[in-house]
């Protein structure tokens, strides 16, 4: 009859310890990077911001959303529970159809309710486009658009938050859009 082969015992805990030290070093090291990154950044009172080639001076005590901000396509600050999204992006079409689109994604995707037609404005900067406002069970907003024929450019300014204090944040939005312009270098 045979003999069972001995094996030679080895240990495999100093690797395996290794290896689960590794990925808590990994993991501890991105929630800490992730605790110590902020996610917002204040904005300095009276500087202009860029967001592609609209430029803008914020509303006292608004900050910059960075995880939301994507530079030179997207700005987003945000005061309290308000947001104010800026994005610029290649024209394409007409004029009203990426409006048209808005609405519908509004309405049928998110579920708001354009309050409502849409109507023009005007900025002292002699800034004109179209608007609309929107509500739903827990926010309401505005809407601007801009399309610069010229440049073939398109800028959205999307305004929304709770109704608790909405009145003066909306307030503040028209001032931030009030002093937008669309001379940025890109």
């Amino acid at each position: 009859m045979h003999e069972p082969s001995r094996r030679i015992p080895y240990r495999t805990w100093p690797g395996a310890l290794a290896v689960l030290l590794a990925i808590a070093a990994y993991v501890g090291g991105l929630t800490f990077w992730n605790r110590h990154t902020p996610g917002n950044r204040p904005l300095p009172a009276g500087q202009t911001v860029d967001a592609g080639q609209a430029r803008f001076v914020p509303a006292e005590g608004w900050e910059m959303d960075v995880s939301r901000s994507k530079a030179g396509q997207s700005l987003m600050l945000f005061k309290g529970s308000h947001k104010f999204l800026v994005t610029t992006q290649p024209w394409a079409g007409g004029p009203d159809g990426s409006l048209v689109r808005q609405q519908r994604l509004m309405e049928r995707g998110q579920r708001l309710r354009i309050d409502g037609d849409v109507s023009d404005f005007v900025t002292s900067w002699g800034l004109q486009g179209k608007t609309f406002a929107y509500y739903g069970s827990k926010l309401a907003g505005r809407f601007w658009q801009v399309v610069d024929l010229q440049r073939k450019s398109l800028v959205q300014i999307d305004f929304y938050g709770a109704n608790e204090g909405m009145d003066d944040a909306l307030t503040e939005a028209r001032g931030m859009l009030d002093s937008m312009d669309l001379e940025a270098t890109q």
